[in-house]
């Protein structure tokens, strides 16, 4: 019974001691300096420099995809395998709502679609 009240006693002091700390009591150490910010996030592994060339590439590939909602004869015919015939189909079924509009009705085969998707947008 005294080793049952002993420990409860200590538990109660250990606990209180415990619950009476401020970060007052500390001494005051000051704040280790932190380096300035520069404005690029610093990259550390070779992952995440590929991901993040890759998802520049991709952004840059974007701003440059001709929209074929309204791009001109002239412009549609600069894209790789682009005809005459292709080109007066995609003006004529205007406006797409998704670049596989084209496809869906019937602007251009599977195939090129799949060379070009890359290179157009729908704005």
């Amino acid at each position: 019974m005294n080793k049952n009240i002993f420990k409860i006693v200590l538990t109660l002091a250990v606990g209180g001691a415990c619950a009476t700390w401020s970060p007052a009591q500390e001494e005051a150490v000051p704040a280790p300096k932190k380096p300035a910010a520069s404005k690029a996030p610093q990259v550390q592994s070779p992952k995440d420099r590929k991901r993040m060339a890759r998802a520049k590439a991709d952004a840059e590939a974007r701003a440059r995809a001709l929209d074929i909602n309204h791009a001109s004869k002239a412009q549609l015919k600069k894209l790789p395998g682009i005809t005459d015939a292709y080109a007066d189909a995609i003006i004529a079924k205007r406006p797409y709502k998704t670049k596989a509009d084209l496809v869906v009705l019937k602007a251009i085969p599977m195939d090129l679609y799949q060379t070009l998707h890359k290179l157009v947008a729908v704005r």
